[in-house]
């Protein structure tokens, strides 16, 4: 993070955890550190389990799939708001 005005970057981070009969799915925030391209967890936001089928398969419902995806973009929209990217 070079200059001392500018706002760290922000991003957010999905990752898929396998846990006893399924998977979470975790949505964190994440922060750039002080070394490019280098980023650093900055909270836990929500994370959802899911069989561990319907994850092995892809069988994810639209309304499921559109939801993350939302989620996803609304975190990173409000950031941008923010000037955080």
């Amino acid at each position: 993070m070079s200059g001392t005005n500018r706002r760290p970057k922000r991003a957010v981070l999905v990752s898929l955890k396998a846990t006893v009969g399924g998977y979470a799915i975790s949505i964190d925030d994440a922060v750039e550190t002080s070394l490019a391209d280098q980023w650093q967890l900055a909270e836990h936001v929500t994370s959802k389990d899911m069989p561990k089928a319907a994850i092995e398969s892809l069988s994810l419902s639209e309304k499921e799939l559109a939801g993350l995806g939302y989620y996803v973009l609304a975190r990173l929209h409000a950031f941008r708001t923010l000037g955080e990217i």
